[in-house]
């Protein structure tokens, strides 16, 4: 009874989690679209603006995950938890990669949509569940 409790109590809890890391995805992808775009109306190469902004994006990603979403700065070493999200997000963007294939080559899906809807499944699928048990996991979990 007591374990049901705790789960009910744990529950809102993690939906605040959830919800301030989307929040936290928006206000990174946000970032590098912006510096990405600003970049490139400079007069800044395409791949370069592309990579500047992905680099923007993550480090403000993981920044605020790290402090506001999973508030995880005492629990690992910055590095650690630093290389675990470039696992993460190198994984993450080679199965969305895959998955983007497969949705516009595979069933023929418009190409922008084919990529929203191929990011959106990997981000809630992948990098969310990754984020939380892998590299921010609570207290608990890594005892």
């Amino acid at each position: 009874m007591a374990d049901a409790q705790t789960r009910q109590r744990a529950a809102p809890i993690e939906i605040a989690r959830f919800i301030r890391g989307q929040i936290s995805s928006a206000i990174a992808t946000a970032l590098d679209w912006g510096l990405m775009t600003a970049l490139i109306f400079s007069g800044v190469y395409y791949v370069i603006a592309a990579g500047a902004g992905a680099v923007t994006g993550a480090i403000t990603d993981f920044s605020v995950k790290k402090f506001w979403v999973f508030d995880a700065a005492r629990r690992q070493s910055l590095e650690k938890q630093a290389a675990k999200y470039a696992l993460v997000s190198g994984t993450a963007a080679a199965l969305t990669a895959t998955l983007s294939y497969g949705l516009v080559d595979g069933l023929h899906i418009q190409k922008n949509i084919g990529v929203i809807i191929a990011s959106t499944i990997i981000g809630f699928g992948w990098n969310y569940p990754m984020h939380r048990l892998f590299v921010f996991p609570s207290e608990k979990r890594r005892r």
